[in-house]
């Protein structure tokens, strides 16, 4: 069996023997600096990635800020619908309704009756003050009958319609216009006040009142 010889001097052989403790004092600096390399890269690619996060949250934000504005003017629109509907609401319930008052004083009105004349005013609806004048939210009745019996009838049957208030007898006594010379005829005037019978959320005949834009 051959045996290895080591050939060194005694005096140089010192220089030979590996030194365990700096090896592996190099190896640790080595490990270190490889960690700190590699959380500089993780770090710097952290910091790209949030950047492109914050790149895109800004675009998404500026979007939105852009829709914002957008919505800011249907909510405008909105605003003004509504108070446009609330206008024509009171114009609406704040109208008398003329035709359904002449509509019932016609089923009132007893046969031996005629009208020779008829007045209805009513102030106009959504008017900022109420009625100014003895015209306004009011009626008479001009006519003629065949005694004062039928002008009390006539005028007691005037309390059931809802839209007049306040019915009373203006004169009776002398006929009105042409008639009959060969019978008793009384002529009659007859007045009071017109009322509104509407509700005041009375349902608009629409669902929405449209508004356009400027």
């Amino acid at each position: 069996m051959l045996r290895r010889i080591n050939l060194v001097p005694p005096s140089e052989r010192p220089r030979t023997t590996t030194d365990v403790g700096v090896l592996l004092m190099i190896v640790v600096v080595v490990l270190v600096i490889a960690a700190l390399a590699f959380g500089y890269y993780s770090a710097k690619s952290n910091l790209s990635s949030k950047n492109d996060e914050l790149v895109g949250v800004q675009q998404q934000n500026a979007q939105l800020q852009g829709q914002l504005q957008t919505l800011q003017q249907f909510q405008a629109l909105q605003s003004k619908r509504v108070t446009v509907e609330k206008v024509v609401q009171g114009i609406y319930a704040g109208r008398t309704l003329v035709s359904d008052i002449l509509d019932e004083v016609s089923l009132v009105v007893p046969d031996n009756v005629w009208f020779t004349d008829m007045s209805l005013t009513a102030s106009n609806p959504g008017s900022a003050t109420p009625a100014t004048t003895v015209t306004d939210n009011a009626f008479t009745i001009d006519g003629n009958t065949y005694g004062f019996d039928n002008v009390a009838q006539f005028l007691v049957r005037l309390q059931l319609v809802p839209g007049l208030t306040d019915s009373r007898l203006r004169s009776a006594g002398q006929a009105s216009g042409s008639v009959d010379p060969t019978k008793h005829v009384v002529g009659f005037s007859l007045g009071g006040s017109v009322t509104n019978t509407q509700a005041p959320d009375a349902a608009l005949p629409m669902s929405q009142v449209e508004v356009q834009a400027p």
